[in-house]
């Protein structure tokens, strides 16, 4: 019973402290982040609404507290650049800061291509 009423309020204190930095992904920083990870200028994208979302990584893992930020920002289609409508899920790591991340195949095999707030780009394999 002792050990409960120590566990409560420290869980309490990670869950609002979550939300704190949940507060904190703005618009500047997450359009810099996105440039990052489409390579391209940061004043090429316009960001849109940010909303709490889900995401689902496979058939049976789906991720949860993540902030879906709609935008708009140049692709390269038919052999033109095109601005288009996208989307980019964000998720809080206290080293990484926020990230969003794209799971890619590579010749070698499966490899995460990660953007984020401290860490800049990195490609895990």
């Amino acid at each position: 019973m002792r050990l409960r009423s120590c566990f409560l309020p420290a869980l309490l204190g990670l869950l609002l402290g979550f939300s704190a930095q949940a507060q904190d992904l703005d618009r500047k920083l997450a359009a810099r982040l996105i440039a990052e990870a489409n390579q391209i200028r940061q004043a090429e994208v316009t960001v849109g609404p940010l909303q709490v979302a889900e995401r689902k990584v496979d058939g049976a893992t789906t991720v949860t507290g993540g902030i879906c930020v709609t935008f708009i920002a140049p692709v390269i289609k038919d052999g033109g650049r095109r601005r288009t409508l996208q989307t980019r899920t964000f998720f809080y790591d206290p080293e990484w800061g926020w990230y969003l991340f794209a799971l890619e195949t590579e010749r070698g095999g499966d490899v995460i291509d990660l953007v984020s707030q401290h860490k800049g780009r990195m490609i895990l394999r």
